[in-house]
Parts: structure tokens; C-alpha cells; sequence
């Protein structure tokens, strides 16, 4: 008789856990011979997906994790819809062209959308336009794409070479801009990010960059660094002052990477900080990419690509096909896609409104600062004494300031800190990894401890691109960075406060005690009250909860030891 575990000996009673799904390795080089149990599959892959990491406590990630329930329904019901076929599925398509009319009158643009039919009528009349990307990588590259083409197409008019196109751009951008200079035959002109200017790029760094082949600057609103903003309005005025100047008349067209930034400046607080001047408002921006999935509250992946005039993209960039049985001109580095994203797109502006989006991303940006002035009021004082001798405690360190705040929140719901500890006699330099006897990369990894993605990176101060290997003598940042997004509250952030202030605690005494076994040291955790302002209850019940929880272990030390 065979094994009653094999697959021929199971019937649709066998319990899931019975089955052989469960019992032999899981397959992996090859798709299995038999079919199995649609319940058991589903059980199979979601126990196995229980070793994920948690998506709320992965503040190292942008992109959305949660949504309405009736977007949830929306998006399940519309998952067989590709959206490249219009002439089948026009609402959807019809729902993302009012998507990008929405965009375009959020950002600006001093022109409507026009129909495919009335642009094709007036080929002089301006007319903004914009397509859904997959993200935002595919859409930068569209939007930088036709700009090297508009670049090439003026040149040969001129009777100029078209060799050697370049993009201008910080250290501080998204990695996918170097995946678009290598993949489309592009020269990258780097700027470097400085600490003296909040790391990000400045406007006279790009002055000096750029010449007559530079096909677009780049300026990013909410840096992947940092989230800091650069300065996008001086960046134009220097476009604006070249296309002016007599002797040079370059106009080059500035991209705004708004992939993070763009969902939160129209909608953040602007009483106590103004509101930045970054979008088409601007003489010399003339395309913009945001994403839908980071702060747009949407599910990974759907991306914007807008531009200020649809004339200035090259018909060339535009591909018609019938095969799906019906004229279709596309714009686009994908075919085949969902439609879902885009009803989620669409969703969320209905559901929520500017109201709306105002309240959400106004409630992250306060529970960001709150983290940024909570870590920013810790304090540390550590203690040694000698195991022989019977002597008392010596302090090593007194009321030392741990973090230096990096993004204190103000553009961004972002909490972004350094390390400000460093040994005796030793001043605080870029190699943070040398400064002290540990380092971002070890807190970051005792929270992962608790649950928590935080993570821990360096950020290269100098004209380099952020894939070149950094060697220890290259100039650099460490830094910690926490995204604060949709599923994160008040309590939480104390939580993480607390989670910081045990792993700082922990990392002390272990350490000391690993390099000198002859002392013991005692490393005490508090809150400044003048630097934590409104944050100061939170980060004190951060403190006493670790004060408690120490104590307690002491107890139960000190009760183990007596009943030895």
C-alpha cells in the first residue's frame, strides 16, 4: 500500500497541513507535475510570506501599504483590465486622462489638456498633456527622454552635432536617473551634495554645469537621501538668466522629480513654512514626474509623467499599432499593463479631495516632527566601575546629545539623524562608522530586532554617482532615515523612541563590556525637555518605559542570584 501522504491518496477532506504540499521541499527549479488545492496553495504561499518583514514598520520604503477597503474591492475587480486597450476599456482610459487634468491644474500648468482630436486639429495652440507610468522611474525616463530628443531635433536644425548629450543632476537623486543616462546613450554631469548646504544641490553648483549640450537639469522635490527639496525656483532663475544671456542663449529645460515631494508641498502645512515655488508655474519647468504609489495613498505601481506643452515632445517618441484591432498611438516604455492602479489613482482624488490629502499628509508631517525633536532630545550618560576593586561609579559620559538631526521634518514626513557620539579626545567627522565604538548600522540593526525597517546608509559628499563603490577614504554621511507613513500613530512613535532608546542602552553596556570585561558600565537614557518642545511627554514615557523594564530585569537578576 502506498504512502497515505501521497498526492494520489488525498481527497478533498484531507486537511491542509496533511497534505504533501506542506511535507516536501517546496518547488522551486521546476513547476510541479499535479495540480493542488486552490485553499492549500493559498495557505501555503501566505504562511510563507508570515517571514516578510512588517510593510508598517518599514520606514525605509515611500510607497503606500494601506487603502480603503473600497478601493481594495475596486482594484480586485478591475485586475483582468489591461489598460493599453482603450478602444475596449475607454472609461479606464478616460479615467486616467481626468488623472492627469487633475495633476496638471495641482501643479499648475498654465494649459488644459486638450483631446487627442483637438490637438490634432491645432498643432500651434499649447496644450498640457500627461500619461500613467508604471512609476515614477518609467516616468522621468519619458519625460527626460523626449527632452534629449527636442534637444537633438533643434541642434540639427542649427546644422550642430548631436554628440555627447548630457543631464545635469545632484548626488542626491533617485538611482533611476542613472539607469536613464546608461540605457539612452546619455552624459552625466554630477553636482555634489554638501553638508553646508543641507545636502542637496545649489543653484550656481548647476550655473557652472551646464552648456549648450546639456539636454535637462534636474531638480528633486524629496531627495531618497533625505527628503530634503532642492532649491528648484533659484535653480530656474539661473535656466532663466542663461536662456537671456547673449552671448550663451541655452534653453534648457528643468525636470522636477516631484516621485516624493509632489503629493506633499501642495498639501502640507503652510502657516509657519511658506510654500515653495517648484512647479510649472516656473518659467523653465517644462516636465514633471510624481508618484502615485508614495504619497498619491496608492498601491505599488502607478507613476505620472506630466508636461507643461505637448508640442515640445517629438512626434517621433509616439508608436502606432492596430493589433489590437483599432488605430492606438502610445507614448510609453511598457504595452501591457494594469488598469487597476489608475481606478485606485482616481479613488483616492474623489475619496479624498485637497481636504482630504490636506489632513492626511499634515497628520504624518506633525507625527514626523514629533519623532524628529523626540530623538533629537535624547541625552546619554554612561557610567563605569572597576569589578575588582570596590570603588564607585566613574561617569565617562554626561548628558551627551546622541543624534544630530539631519530633515527636521519641516518639507517632509521624514525623520533623518546622524550619530553625534564620538570617543574621547575625538571630533565628530564624515566617517561616523570611525567615530565611536558603534555605528547607525548597529542601531538600525537592533531595531530590526523589534520589528522595525530602519534603514542605515551612507551618502556620498562628492561629484560621484550614488552606484560608484565608496572606499574609506571617500567623503561621506551615515545616516538613519524613517519615512513616516499612512498605519504609523503617536503611540507608535513613542514606541519607536523607546525602541531607540533600548537599542542605544543595549549597544553601550554590550560593547564596553565586550572590549574591557574587568568593569562594569551603565549606560542611562533621558529626554532634554528644550529640545523636545511638544514631543517632550512622549519621549519621557519612551524613557521611563526603558527605565522600568531595566529595573525590573535588575530585580529578577538580583532574585535569581539569591537563590543560587
Amino acid at each position: 500500500m502506498g504512502n497515505k501522504n501521497d498526492i494520489k491518496f488525498q481527497t478533498a477532506n484531507t486537511p491542509n497541513y496533511g497534505r504533501c504540499l506542506f511535507r516536501d521541499q517546496a518547488p522551486q527549479g521546476k513547476m510541479p507535475v499535479m495540480e493542488h488545492d486552490p485553499q492549500t496553495v493559498y495557505r501555503f504561499i501566505r504562511d510563507e510570506l508570515q517571514l516578510d518583514g512588517n510593510p508598517t514598520l518599514n520606514m525605509a520604503s515611500f510607497v503606500t501599504t494601506v487603502m480603503d477597503e473600497e478601493a481594495n474591492h475596486l482594484i480586485s475587480e478591475n485586475l483582468g483590465k489591461n489598460y493599453i486597450d482603450g478602444e475596449v476599456y475607454n472609461r479606464t482610459l478616460e479615467i486616467e486622462q481626468r488623472c492627469v487634468r487633475m495633476l496638471l491644474d495641482l501643479f499648475n500648468a498654465p494649459h488644459d489638456m486638450k483631446s487627442a482630436e483637438e490637438i490634432a486639429a491645432d498643432i500651434t495652440t499649447p496644450s498640457g498633456w500627461g500619461t500613467v507610468a508604471i512609476g515614477s522611474s518609467e516616468a522621468l525616463m519619458l519625460c527626460a527622454l523626449s527632452h534629449k530628443e527636442q534637444w537633438k531635433k533643434k541642434r540639427k536644425e542649427k546644422g550642430l552635432s548631436t554628440d555627447k548629450p548630457n543631464i545635469v543632476i545632484g548626488s542626491d537623486v533617485h538611482i533611476t536617473w542613472v539607469k536613464y543616462a546608461q540605457y539612452f546613450d546619455v552624459d552625466i554631469k554630477w553636482v555634489p551634495i554638501k553638508e553646508s548646504t543641507n545636502y542637496v544641490v545649489t543653484a550656481e553648483e548647476i550655473r557652472d554645469h551646464v552648456d549648450e549640450n546639456t539636454t535637462c537639469v534636474v531638480a528633486v522635490m524629496g531627495t531618497s537621501y533625505t527628503g530634503q527639496n532642492d532649491p528648484v525656483e533659484a535653480i530656474n532663475q539661473v535656466l532663466v538668466d542663461i536662456k537671456n544671456d547673449d552671448k550663451k542663449g541655452w534653453d534648457i529645460p528643468l525636470h522636477v522629480d516631484a516621485a516624493s515631494g509632489g503629493f506633499i508641498e501642495p498639501f502640507r502645512d503652510h502657516s509657519d513654512v511658506p510654500e515653495l515655488n517648484w512647479d510649472f508655474k516656473l518659467e523653465q519647468v517644462k516636465t514633471i514626474n510624481v508618484s502615485g504609489h508614495k504619497f498619491g495613498l496608492v498601491y505599488p505601481g502607478v507613476g505620472w509623467a506630466l508636461w507643461k506643452n505637448f508640442h515640445e515632445i517629438p512626434k517621433k517618441l509616439f508608436v502606432t499599432t492596430n493589433v489590437l484591432g483599432f488605430d492606438e498611438s502610445t507614448y510609453s516604455l511598457n504595452f501591457s499593463r494594469g488598469s487597476s492602479m489608475v481606478l485606485a489613482q482616481y479613488y483616492n482624488f474623489l475619496r479624498l479631495g485637497k481636504h482630504g490629502y490636506s489632513t492626511v499628509i499634515q497628520n504624518l508631517m506633525s507625527l514626523a516632527q514629533d519623532l524628529s525633536r523626540g530623538l533629537q532630545a535624547l541625552r546619554l550618560t554612561v557610567t563605569e566601575q572597576d569589578k575588582a576593586a570596590n570603588s564607585g561609579e566613574k561617569v565617562i559620559i554626561e548628558n551627551q546629545p546622541i543624534f544630530n538631526i539631519v530633515n527636521d521634518s519641516q518639507y517632509f514626513p521624514a525623520s533623518v539623524v546622524r550619530l553625534n557620539l564620538t570617543s574621547p579626545d575625538q571630533p565628530l567627522t564624515h566617517d561616523d562608522i570611525k567615530n565611536y565604538i558603534y555605528s547607525v548600522h548597529d542601531i538600525s540593526e537592533k531595531l530590526n530586532q523589534s520589528g522595525w525597517v530602519v534603514p542605515a546608509f551612507t551618502m556620498p559628499l562628492e561629484k560621484k554617482p550614488p552606484t560608484q563603490q565608496q572606499t574609506e577614504d571617500t567623503p561621506k554621511i551615515a545616516v538613519m532615515r524613517m519615512v513616516v507613513k499612512e498605519g504609523i500613530s503617536r503611540d507608535m512613535v513613542s514606541i519607536l523612541i523607546q525602541n531607540y532608546i533600548e537599542a542605544i542602552v543595549g549597544l553601550e553596556e554590550q560593547v564596553r563590556g565586550l572590549k574591557d570585561s574587568s568593569k562594569t558600565y551603565k549606560a542611562v537614557v533621558t529626554s532634554d525637555a528644550e529640545s523636545a518642545q511638544s514631543s517632550h511627554d512622549l519621549v519621557v514615557k519612551a524613557c521611563l518605559k526603558v527605565t522600568y523594564a531595566q529595573q525590573k530585569k535588575k530585580r529578577c537578576r538580583s532574585i535569581a542570584e539569591g537563590a543560587k
